[in-house]
């Protein structure tokens, strides 16, 4: 996921991030195992099945592509025991609550702009 603010990082995070993702997951998701760099498709279960397996054939293929997330969601807690390699799905499965919450807040504000436009 790309970075929108990257102010809210440390100067060194290319770093950190590179030393999470290869040396201490050895380039695989911390939660399910998948490969960075990968191509295949994911099942309704889950499950990732590489390019060039039987059940490839016909389905949408995806490359994995390893993150770096902050446990806590706090981006300046940058302590390696707070950080986890993780694939896009995994990424986005953690931070879903996270996700809602920030919707949920831009359309309150949504909301808030338009009935102040009316009045």
């Amino acid at each position: 996921m790309p970075i929108k603010d990257k102010s809210k990082y440390p100067a060194n995070w290319k770093e950190i991030s590179l030393y999470i993702r290869h040396t201490r997951a050895n380039n695989k998701c911390e939660f399910c195992g998948v490969q960075n760099h990968a191509v295949g498709w994911r099942c309704a279960q889950g499950g990732f099945h590489e390019q060039g397996s039987a059940l490839c054939e016909g389905k949408k293929l995806i490359k994995i592509v390893l993150t770096v997330a902050h446990l806590d969601h706090d981006t300046t807690n940058n302590d390696h025991d707070n950080l986890r390699a993780l694939c896009q799905r995994c990424h986005l499965r953690h931070d879903l609550e996270l996700h809602k919450a920030n919707a949920a807040e831009t359309r309150a504000k949504k909301i808030n702009s338009q009935q102040k436009q009316l009045f």
